[in-house]
């Protein structure tokens, strides 16, 4: 019966055009709907200022370079400090501007985010996105984006701006406008300005305890660790492996590494119970990998090749054995980069179409039931990766669920950070499961800066320890639906 509905709605839905798989139902803390769009918002608390918009038209990347997006913030609600702006008959006193692809010498619209802030004499100081704090979600294209700024700035650029700029530090009351640009700068939309009300300013420290473990549940740790770099630096990885306790590890980007070397490390570097055994990709440079200290039942191994394509897929697949019965896990690693629509974008779509016609007959073959996927799927142009990946795969023939993963200490799902990059942190990585046969316990982002010095000393983590990569571990725990 299992494999009967899953193949009958796989085939409908990987029949289905690309773009309708766009309109699936969001995900998890995704900004996307499928509603009229919501009126432009902001909302500030003691941290925090929040800016929800939704530009109309077709969605695009906002970070991709195919619009430049503006948000213009008067952190003192007063047109006589900062740069002086008018439009549609409203003023503002712009103390912070943030452009996502901001624009160019010509107009163009660039790729990243970046941002200014203007002082009492009318000058503007550059400052990066992570010196602000700023974010935005999702990171492919969508009807509705979420962005939030940090009311204190870094140190260092608090010592640059000196006394000149008004920050939302010290504000009562918040305007903000967003709009988008064309190449000649001229506003395709604008939001109108809008207000929120800011209570007192004042940062909390770090709070953030890593989620125990339900008993009897299998906990599953996805992570790229950036170009093999565990072999190069192990501490850091040690110790968050250690902490985490995962029973099964998804690797990306551990290249050139083969299944016995994998082990060896992970059997004398993290020697919690039981014994690992891995499963690698036999392609040298593939770099997705299966490491567990459950049994590993059989390895998933064979060539994936994306339709429209004759490149082969970073995917790698086993099955382990749980108290419950078998479980089908996969690491995967899609193609970089690109915007909505790009080759690289549709190259993602034809790799996850692989790959799931490849789990498809996997799971079918051997009536397995529960199942998880997960690791690098660079969602950065369009969010039809996602959904084609997902369709199908449950034991009940629904899609795959994706956890549900917040950052810890945080409200945000952002996997992905590089303070010296020009992208803004987004969620990159993502973990799927058969929920008709599994359920989630518990599921979570570990990013270290966000625990409290009693959680570093608990688990034995230091403070900068998921730099270590520029991907944070993404984790989940299951246990069967009885």
């Amino acid at each position: 019966m299992i494999c009967t509905q899953r193949r009958a709605l796989i085939a409908l839905l990987l029949a289905l055009p690309l773009g309708a798989c766009a309109e699936a139902p969001p995900i998890a803390r995704d900004a996307t709907t499928h509603a009229p769009p919501a009126p432009s918002s902001a909302v500030v608390d003691s941290e925090r200022l929040y800016v929800r918009f939704s530009p109309p038209g077709e969605p695009i990347t906002l970070q991709g370079g195919q619009r430049t997006t503006r948000l213009l913030i008067d952190a003192d609600a007063d047109t006589e400090t900062g740069m002086r702006y008018e439009s549609t008959g409203e003023s503002l006193g712009v103390d912070l501007e943030i452009q996502i692809s901001p624009a160019q010498r010509d107009g163009a619209p660039g790729v990243g985010a970046a941002a200014w802030a203007w002082g009492s004499d009318h000058r503007s100081i550059q400052l990066s996105h992570s010196e602000i704090g700023f974010m935005f979600t999702p990171s492919y294209a969508a009807r509705d984006y979420e962005a939030r700024i940090d009311r204190a700035l870094s140190p260092e650029a608090q010592r640059r701006l000196g006394s000149t700029v008004r920050t939302l530090g010290s504000t009562q009351r918040v305007r903000v406008r967003v709009a988008q640009l064309d190449r000649d700068g001229r506003e395709l939309w604008v939001s109108g300005v809008i207000e929120a009300e800011a209570p007192p300013a004042g940062k909390r420290p770090p709070a953030g305890v890593v989620p125990s473990r339900a008993p009897g549940s299998v906990r599953v740790l996805s992570h790229n660790v950036l170009h093999a770099s565990p072999g190069k630096d192990p501490g850091a990885f040690v110790r968050m492996y250690r902490a985490l306790e995962p029973h099964v590890i998804l690797v990306q980007e551990w290249d050139g590494w083969s299944g016995d070397r994998l082990a060896a490390w992970f059997n004398e570097r993290v020697p919690i119970e039981g014994t690992w055994s891995a499963v690698a990709h036999p392609g040298e440079r593939a770099g997705v990998a299966v490491i567990s200290r459950l049994p590993i039942r059989e390895a998933l191994t064979e060539r994936v090749v994306a339709p429209g394509g004759n490149w082969p897929v970073r995917f790698v697949g086993a099955v382990v054995e749980t108290d419950a019965g078998a479980m089908l896990v996969g690491s995967m690693h899609l193609k970089c980069c690109g915007t909505s629509g790009s080759s690289e974008d549709e190259r993602r779509v034809h790799e996850t179409r692989a790959i799931n016609a490849y789990v498809q007959r996997a799971l079918d073959q051997r009536e397995i039931g529960m199942c998880v996927l997960a690791g690098d799927l660079n969602l950065v142009g369009s969010r039809p990766p996602l959904d084609v990946l997902r369709a199908g795969l449950d034991a009940d023939g629904s899609e795959l669920e994706a956890a549900r993963a917040f950052v810890v200490g945080d409200t945000w799902q952002h996997t992905w950070t590089d303070d010296r990059s020009l992208f803004t942190p987004g969620r990159l990585d993502w973990m799927v499961y058969s929920d008709s046969a599994q359920r989630e316990t518990s599921a979570f982002v570990l990013e270290t800066e966000g625990l409290s010095r009693e959680e570093l000393s608990r688990t034995g983590l230091r403070r900068g320890d998921s730099r270590a990569s520029d991907h944070l571990p993404l984790v989940a725990d299951f246990l069967p639906r009885r």
